[in-house]
């Protein structure tokens, strides 16, 4: 019966993906060109278009990159301020065709970490009720101390995101991300979280890419409060090696056959 639940479970996260790139291929169909004729002043749009062809899967590529133009703000897009500022004067008829995929994939990538959780679980239960050598139960607690790490990080990001996020934010008024990811992405738990991770990012960027990026937020992280950078650095420091250590761990009993 489990088992049943658990291929079922598959299914419907398939089935997300599916119904997401159905949208995203109508929007690239029917509404694409209504969307680039918003964006004026920046070349970006532009540039993808001429990139990326007029076929269906450019068309769909360039709604995918509008579509994170609305969403969560990565490293080269911070370069493309003015795209940004233009997607955030989107129409809402239009904006709805990119918040539907969006959050169709975000469900299925839930869906799946949560799904391989469990089969992660299922592996160590069977593991642990087996006969094993101290290589097996060594490599097994260091991956058990990875996953509690990252738990651990979570639960801090978490914590900062809904008890200290307004107080950081006040010693960054004048950066227009941070300002920008406070009108856009609102008070969820998965907005407070984007919100908390972008301020991590630009703490680590370097002043020229701040410079190209974000200029205006130079002086302020100048001034940044040790504590409350220590409350964002540490936890985001702490879920950043624990991935890359359980994937390390994990690669490594492999490699030596600990787990066969």
């Amino acid at each position: 019966m489990l088992d049943l639940i658990y291929r079922a479970s598959w299914g419907v996260v398939l089935l997300l993906i599916f119904l997401s790139e159905a949208i995203t291929l109508f929007a690239a169909g029917f509404r694409l060109d209504q969307m680039e004729r918003h964006f004026i002043e920046s070349d970006f749009v532009g540039t993808e278009r001429k990139r990326l062809g007029n076929g269906p899967l450019g068309r769909m590529k360039r709604v995918r990159q509008i579509r994170a133009l609305t969403g969560r703000i990565t490293y080269p897009l911070m370069l493309e301020r003015h795209a940004v500022m233009e997607a955030e004067r989107l129409p809402a008829h239009l904006k709805k065709w990119l918040a539907m995929p969006r959050c169709l994939l975000r469900m299925a990538l839930m869906g799946a970490c949560l799904l391989l959780l469990w089969l992660g679980f299922e592996r160590l239960c069977t593991t642990l009720s087996t006969p094993a050598s101290d290589a097996k139960l060594l490599y097994v607690a260091a991956l058990i101390a990875c996953v509690l790490v990252a738990a651990v990080a979570l639960l801090v990001r978490t914590y900062v995101s809904f008890f200290k996020l307004t107080e950081i934010e006040s010693f960054l008024k004048e950066s227009y991300f941070v300002e920008r990811n406070r009108r856009v992405l609102g008070d969820s738990v998965y907005g407070r979280s984007c919100r908390l991770y972008h301020i991590s990012n630009i703490l680590f960027l370097d002043y020229g890419y701040l410079q190209a990026s974000d200029p205006d937020a130079i002086p302020e992280i100048d001034r940044f409060p040790l504590p409350l950078r220590n409350w964002v650095n540490i936890p985001a420091r702490m879920f950043g090696y624990s991935v890359p250590g359980f994937v390390a761990v994990y690669c490594t009993a492999w490699i030596f056959g600990v787990f066969a």
